[in-house]
C-alpha cells in the first residue's frame, strides 16, 4: 500500500500528482507568484522547493474541474512562465575560484553562473517536447539568429554549430543546452587547471557570458516566441541559492539590482544561509525597493496564521488520494483518550478555582494555561508517560516546517501498517513512539552533520561554534522546562526576548541555529513601548525532547543578552541564574494548585 504521507521530491513526482497534493499556500506567500524580484526563505524542509515546482508550467496548465475531469491551459494563457534552476545539484561553487581575488574572479563567476542558469532554462524547455512539436521552425529561428548571435557576442566559437538541421524542437533545444555545458565545462577546467599550476603562463580565450549581454537579452527573445504567454514576465526560479560561493551570491544580487523585474523576475529560495546582500559593486540590495522578501517560519509561527489549516487540507487530500478514503485529520491521529480526559478534568477544576464574577474569562484563561503543567506535575519523575499523540499536537510539533509533520507521520504510518494492517487511524502509542524518536534524532543526529562544519575549535577558544549551538538549545530547553514545571502565571514559554543586542559571538550562534531550524527569528515590542525587541522561539519539534507542551498558551521571557550569551558555555550555570531571577515572581506562590492527593485522584 502506499504510504500518503511519503516526503516527495519535487524532482520524482508528476505534475498531475503534485497538483492534486498541493495545497495552495500562495494567499499566505501572495509575493512569490507576483511579478517582481523574491527571496524566499525557510529552513530545509518548509516547502520552498514544492513551491517552485507547483509554479512550473506543467503544473500550471492543469485545471481540475468540478467532476475532477483534468483539461490543460494552452501554454500560451498561463500567468507567467517558469524555469527552474536548482543550485544544490550542481558544483558550481568551486572553493578555488574564490583565490582570484580580482577582477578575473567576478568575470569567471558571472559566465559559470549564466552558463549553468541557461542551460538547466534550455534543459526545461526541451523537456516541453510534446506541447512544443509544432514549433520547431520558430525555435530554429531562435538558435540561429538569437543564441548563436549572443554566444559569439560572448567570444565563443560558434563555427561548428551553425546551419545545423535538427529534426525536432527539442533538439534544439537539447543543443542550445549541450553547448551551454560546454561553455561552462570549458571555463572551469582552465581555472581548476590555473590553481593546480599558478605560475603557468597560458590565458584563457574562451567564452564570458553575462546577465545582461547575454541570458536577459535571450530570454527575451524567447518570450517572443508564439507559445509563449504575451505580455506576461519569465520566473527563473533559482532554488537553495545559499550553495552559491560568496562572489556568485554578489553576482545574482547585481542581477536583481538591474531591476528587470517586468520582463524577466528572480525567485531565490534560500534555507536562511545567504552570504550576502551586496553587489559586486559592494552596495546593499534593499527590500522592498529592489526585492521583497518571504519568511516562511516567520509567518507560520505567529499567532492566527494558517498554518494548521494548510496541514489539515493536505493531510486529507493525502489520505483520499492513496488511500481512497474521506477521513479526518484528528480520526486519524487521535489523542490518547485516557491522558486527555485526566487534562480536562483538571481545565475543569481549575475554571471552577479561578471563577471570577467580574472578569469573566479568568476561569477559562487559568485552565487553558495551566492544565498540562499541573498534569506534568502529576506525573513528575516519569514524564515519559506523557502523550504526544494527536492531530493538534503534532501539527503543533512540526513549528511550521511541513517535513517535520511527514517525516514522522510516514514512519507512523508504515509502523502503524505494518502491526496490525489498519489504515484508518495510527494508534497513539505509535504516534508518541514515533515523535518521540523524531524529537531526539532532530537534536542529537542532526548534530553530527553540524559537528563535520562547525566542530573546530578556533586558537584561544574551549568550544566550538556547534558545541555553542548546543548549549545554547540546552539551555533554552531546560530554562523553559523549569519555567514550565514551575508555578509562574505564564509557564508555557518558548521564546526569549533581547532587551539587547547580541554581541558578535552570541549573534552568530543565534544565526546558526535559525539557519538550522533550531530557533525561529522574529520581533517583539518592547517593555518601553518605544521601539522593537529581537524574539527567538525554539522549535517546538524539541518540544518532546525538553518535555515541554508544544500546544499550550505561549508567553516569552525578557533577557539581557548578556544574560544568555552564558549558555553558550555553560548551560547549567545559565538555568540556575535564570531561574533565580523568576523565583521571586512565584514567591507568593509557592503551593502547586492541587494537591498531591488530589492530582494521583484524576
Amino acid at each position: 500500500m502506499k504510504n500518503p504521507f511519503e516526503v516527495i521530491t519535487p524532482e520524482g513526482i508528476s505534475a498531475e500528482i503534485l497538483h492534486d497534493l498541493f495545497v495552495d499556500v500562495f494567499s499566505d506567500f501572495y509575493q512569490v507568484p507576483k511579478i517582481g524580484h523574491t527571496f524566499l526563505n525557510g529552513p530545509r524542509g518548509s516547502g520552498k522547493s514544492m513551491m517552485f515546482r507547483y509554479m512550473m508550467p506543467n503544473c500550471q496548465r492543469i485545471i481540475k474541474e468540478a467532476d475532477q475531469i483534468t483539461k490543460y491551459k494552452e501554454m500560451r494563457d498561463l500567468e507567467y512562465f517558469s524555469l527552474y534552476v536548482p543550485i544544490k545539484l550542481t558544483d558550481i561553487n568551486i572553493k578555488e575560484f574564490e583565490r582570484f581575488k580580482n577582477d578575473a574572479n567576478v568575470f569567471v563567476n558571472e559566465h559559470l553562473l549564466t552558463s549553468y542558469v541557461a542551460s538547466k532554462c534550455f534543459s526545461e524547455l526541451s523537456e516541453l517536447e510534446d506541447d512544443l512539436v509544432s514549433y520547431k521552425d520558430e525555435v530554429k529561428v531562435l538558435y540561429n539568429d538569437s543564441f548563436l548571435w549572443y554566444l559569439d557576442l560572448a567570444g565563443f566559437d560558434i563555427k561548428p554549430f551553425k546551419d545545423l538541421q535538427l529534426e525536432t524542437t527539442k533538439s534544439y533545444f537539447s543543443q542550445m543546452m549541450k553547448i551551454m555545458d560546454r561553455a561552462f565545462i570549458e571555463c572551469k577546467k582552465y581555472w581548476v587547471n590555473l590553481a593546480i599550476n599558478p605560475n603557468s603562463d597560458s590565458f584563457y580565450n574562451g567564452a564570458l557570458c553575462n546577465y545582461l549581454d547575454f541570458l536577459y537579452p535571450l530570454l527575451k527573445d524567447i518570450k517572443k516566441l508564439s507559445f509563449m504567454p504575451q505580455d506576461k514576465p519569465i520566473y527563473l526560479l533559482i532554488d537553495d541559492a545559499g550553495y552559491l560561493n560568496l562572489t556568485q551570491t554578489q553576482i545574482l544580487n547585481t542581477w536583481v539590482s538591474y531591476r528587470t523585474s517586468g520582463e524577466l523576475s528572480l525567485k531565490i529560495s534560500t534555507q536562511l544561509d545567504y552570504k550576502s546582500f551586496k553587489t559586486v559593486a559592494n552596495k546593499t540590495i534593499d527590500s522592498p525597493h529592489d526585492y521583497s522578501e518571504v519568511n516562511i517560519a516567520d509567518i507560520y509561527t505567529t499567532p492566527q496564521n494558517n498554518y494548521y489549516k494548510r496541514v489539515d487540507e493536505m493531510v486529507k487530500k493525502r489520505i483520499k488520494k492513496f488511500l481512497g478514503k474521506d477521513i479526518l485529520s484528528e480520526s486519524f491521529f487521535p489523542v490518547d483518550k485516557e491522558q486527555q480526559e485526566k487534562i480536562e478534568a483538571l481545565k475543569s477544576q481549575i475554571k471552577l478555582q479561578f471563577k471570577d464574577d467580574d472578569r469573566t474569562y479568568a476561569g477559562g484563561d487559568a485552565s487553558r494555561r495551566y492544565a498540562t503543567s499541573e498534569y506534568f506535575k502529576s506525573i513528575s519523575g516519569n514524564s515519559a508517560t506523557y502523550s504526544y499523540a494527536g492531530f493538534d499536537n503534532l501539527v503543533s510539533i512540526s513549528s511550521g516546517i511541513i517535513r517535520h509533520f511527514l517525516e514522522p507521520a510516514s514512519n507512523m504510518f508504515s509502523y502503524g501498517y505494518n502491526e496490525d494492517h489498519n489504515s484508518e487511524f495510527i494508534s497513539d502509542t505509535i504516534q508518541n513512539r514515533v515523535i518521540n524518536e523524531y524529537s531526539r534524532r532532530f537534536l542529537e543526529e542532526e548534530f553530527v552533520k553540524i559537528h563535520e562544519e562547525y566542530g573546530d575549535i578556533s586558537s584561544g577558544e574551549r568550544f566550538s561554534k556547534a558545541d555553542k549551538l548546543y548549549n545554547l538549545i540546552q539551555g533554552l530547553g531546560g530554562i523553559f522546562k523549569k519555567i514550565f514545571m514551575s508555578n509562574k502565571s505564564e509557564r508555557v514559554v518558548f521564546s526569549v526576548a533581547l532587551n539587547n543586542l547580541p554581541d558578535k559571538e552570541l549573534n552568530e550562534i543565534l544565526e546558526l541555529a535559525v539557519q538550522y531550524g533550531y530557533l525561529h527569528k522574529s520581533t517583539i515590542g518592547n517593555k518601553q513601548g518605544t521601539g522593537r525587541n529581537k524574539l527567538y522561539i525554539l522549535s517546538r519539534t524539541l518540544a518532546p525532547y525538553f518535555k515541554l507542551d508544544p500546544t499550550g498558551f505561549k508567553g516569552y521571557r525578557f533577557m539581557n543578552s548578556e544574560q544568555l550569551k552564558i549558555s553558550l558555555t555553560n548551560p547549567t550555570r545559565f538555568i540556575n541564574e535564570t531561574s533565580r531571577n523568576f523565583d521571586a515572581e512565584i514567591a507568593e506562590s509557592t503551593l502547586t494548585l492541587f494537591d498531591k492527593s488530589e492530582l494521583e485522584s484524576l
